[in-house]
């Protein structure tokens, strides 16, 4: 791996915290317990020690999908240009979905922090997703929580329930178990996601 994970991963955990922090403490947010994901990223970080196998190229358009955040808030600003500094050093994968050809073909995650990632940290997981336009990611569900902050324009929707949009900056939870996906719109769309046990 040729970041040094104790100063670019650094950066960009402490822009992550910057971002949750302030989200979190929003009205529309406050019920979110997200305490054991701020505990996990504040905890110290070990190497990850598994490459994640079969591993893809960074995408090629990455930098059309940040544009808008580059231009967005500042703590939103700095979260997106510490990502984009460690992403073309961090693990891109494709989710396996051979029923939907064109999703495989245009979408790319990444683990941040996680045994398959540049490091690991206590109970937690952090990734990005990235997706070309005019894409829906398939529906799927898992035991840990999660939230997605969105780094572009893009929709969510859980269950049978409307597509929503969070806005540059914003978070979408979604509680364990419950089924979720999201779509790109008319331009890339760039997330970031965090699990916690």
């Amino acid at each position: 791996m040729a970041i040094d994970s104790n100063a670019a991963v650094q950066e960009f955990v402490d822009c992550l915290l910057t971002v949750l922090s302030a989200e979190l403490d929003a009205p529309a947010n406050r019920g979110i317990d997200a305490g054991p994901l701020l505990d996990g990223l504040r905890s110290g970080a070990e190497p990850a020690g598994e490459a994640h196998e079969n591993g893809q190229p960074t995408p090629d358009n990455l930098p059309d999908a940040a544009r808008t955040a580059l231009a967005g808030p500042p703590a939103v600003r700095a979260l997106t240009d510490a990502f984009i500094r460690i992403a073309p050093d961090i693990p891109w994968y494709q989710r396996p979905e051979p029923a939907f050809p064109d999703f495989m073909g245009g979408h790319a995650n990444a683990f941040i922090v996680s045994p398959r990632g540049v490091e690991k940290r206590a109970k937690t997981i952090v990734g990005a997703t990235w997706m070309a336009p005019g894409l829906q990611y398939p529906d799927h569900h898992h035991p840990p929580e999660e939230l997605y902050i969105a780094l572009s324009d893009g929709e969510w929707r859980q269950d049978e329930a409307p597509w929503r949009s969070p806005g540059l900056g914003g978070l979408v939870h979604n509680p364990g178990n419950v089924t979720h996906s999201m779509r790109s719109k008319s331009e890339p769309l760039l997330t970031i996601w965090c699990l916690w046990t």
